[in-house]
């Protein structure tokens, strides 16, 4: 999961652990993989350590981070493109209107975007 050169954050299992943003010490780079540990430079307090992966992630603005974001809502982002676009097609051709909540336009897109998991939903009483 790790390789040498990419930006890493360390992220030990401490309760209320600030942002990456304001713990700059705790971002570097990975120099080495030695074992079970990933060898990472800190490169604002000048020292090298071996980190266990499960306590690095990288970091949120090197490309690999953005890359595994962007694996996770790229179906997503498709299925909305192609409802609006079906629904923009079938109002075109069909002469029915493509706004949400009145006709055929709407079903069909109703049917083609993605729908917000209810799993994990919490639903809160005030």
């Amino acid at each position: 999961m790790f390789e040498v050169g990419d930006q890493v954050v360390y992220m030990p299992s401490m309760p209320d652990l600030p942002p990456v943003s304001q713990r700059p010490w705790d971002i570097g780079t990975v120099i080495g993989i030695k074992g079970l540990y990933v060898r990472v430079k800190f490169v604002n307090v000048y020292r090298s350590d071996d980190i266990l992966p499960f306590g690095l992630i990288h970091h949120p603005h090197s490309p690999k981070a953005i890359r595994q974001q962007m694996q996770a809502v790229l179906p997503e982002i498709v299925a909305s493109v192609e409802g609006r676009v079906a629904a923009l097609l079938f109002s075109e051709k069909t002469g029915q209107t493509g706004k949400r909540g009145f006709g055929a336009a709407d079903i069909l897109r109703s049917f083609l975007e993605p729908r917000i998991s209810r799993k994990n939903r919490v639903i809160c009483s005030g």
